[in-house]
């Protein structure tokens, strides 16, 4: 039960690598239903530019899976870039909304920081980030029972 797992830098970095393809998907969910049926969202600034963005987030997501060290670089910038817009943004608004973006932001440009070094060591041993995904794990094995 105490078990203390393990986790090699393989895998962590494609756990960031499957966090960043996430909130691209996501933000690309979010804006296709900001341009169709949602007016909130479409002021809260999602649309086609956040779509872009999104399309823009899975490509570094997978560059990151691929072992491409300068998108895990331009997706620290990125993130980074949320984390201030949305820091200045707190500062004049003040609302929920913004400090949970603010929030996410900063814990995924820390994740994507603490990466780095990560990434350094897997070119240097010639691997690549892990790949598998435990959600497409579990229904592989329901899908055998």
């Amino acid at each position: 039960m105490g078990k203390n797992r393990s986790i090699n830098h393989a895998q962590r970095v494609g756990k960031v690598a499957n966090l960043v393809i996430f909130l691209g998907i996501l933000g690309i969910i979010l804006s296709i239903l900001a341009m169709t049926t949602s007016q909130g969202l479409a002021h809260r600034g999602y649309g086609f530019t956040y779509l872009t963005i999104g399309l823009f987030m899975i490509g570094l997501g997978y560059g990151i899976r691929y072992r491409y060290k300068y998108c895990l670089y331009a997706a620290i910038a990125l993130f980074v870039i949320f984390s201030c817009n949305f820091l200045f943004k707190f500062f004049i608004h003040h609302s929920i909304y913004l400090t949970l973006r603010l929030a996410l932001c900063s814990w995924v440009s820390f994740r994507l920081i603490q990466s780095v070094s990560f990434m350094q060591t897997l070119i240097a041993t010639n691997t690549f980030p892990d790949k598998s995904n435990r959600f497409m794990e579990l229904l592989l094995k329901q899908k055998r029972l």
